[in-house]
């Protein structure tokens, strides 16, 4: 499953903004995250707090995986705005990448509340509950997100995994199915792999190889099998180790 993935876990860039003043300026056209940490901590100094400048600044911090400096600004931002949902999504990408999960669901949740159609934010929920197998949280998030959007790829291609989890294979085949009538080159081998995966827990050799050799006509490096994957994952794919493990014995058995 792409964590996105797919999906897609990303910071939110806060690109524009009211003040056009020297080190603001300076830091947005920063290439290097200190530099651009420098630049807004004199812009802060010299012309008082902005959420602006501290979501900013955070954004450079994780550069440098500070996840503890990007949780502090992202927090002062919030004090400056409440309802500023970006930083409450940002804030729980941190927290995540602390392991802080609770505090990630918090921030996503509050996230959504303030922005009801916050795609990313809905994908990134469901994502925390399916890392603690909490398969039914997962779903419910991403069914209410697809409310928003029926036809967007990585919710349904997640939610194929999440159904998966609960070994309702039938319906990870339909979500997975959904998802491949979009375009979007994004999921496609990702969905594919798992209509693949699916067929195969349902005993369904037959379908399983046919969706495989799909799988690998979209990504010839999977021709090489369990190398072609772990390349794969160096694009930014994610498979747990037991999905990991069953692709191995397909691409030996399904030849």
């Amino acid at each position: 499953m792409k964590s996105t993935i797919i999906l897609l876990i990303f910071f939110i860039p806060f690109l524009i903004n009211a003040q056009n003043d020297y080190w603001f300026q300076k830091g947005l056209d920063a290439k290097n995250p200190k530099e651009k940490i420098e630049c807004f901590t004199k812009d802060i100094e010299k012309t008082g707090p902005s959420k602006e400048a501290y979501s900013n600044r955070g954004i450079a911090k994780d550069d440098l995986k500070d996840y503890q400096g990007v949780i502090s600004d992202y927090s002062k931002a919030i004090e400056l705005d409440p309802k500023y949902a970006t930083a409450y999504y940002n804030r729980g990408i941190a927290k995540k990448a602390m392991q802080d999960y609770q505090g990630a669901i918090s921030d996503y949740s509050k996230a959504i509340e303030l922005d009801p159609k916050y795609a990313t934010a809905y994908q990134n929920l469901g994502l925390i509950y399916f890392i603690q197998k909490n398969y039914d949280a997962a779903i419910e998030i991403s069914e209410r997100a697809l409310k928003n959007d029926a036809n967007d790829p990585g919710l349904l291609d997640n939610l194929g995994y999440y159904y998966m989890g609960k070994e309702n294979y039938d319906k990870a085949i339909e979500k997975f199915n959904n998802c491949l009538k979009i375009e979007n080159n994004r999921v496609l081998v990702d969905a594919t792999l798992g209509i693949s995966l699916a067929y195969y827990y349902k005993n369904d050799k037959q379908n399983a190889k046919k969706y495989l050799d799909q799988a690998k006509q979209i990504k010839p490096i999977l021709n090489k099998g369990m190398e072609g994957l772990l390349k794969l994952e160096k694009e930014g794919y994610s498979y747990s180790e037991k999905k990991k493990e069953t692709l191995k014995i397909m691409f030996e058995e399904l030849k």
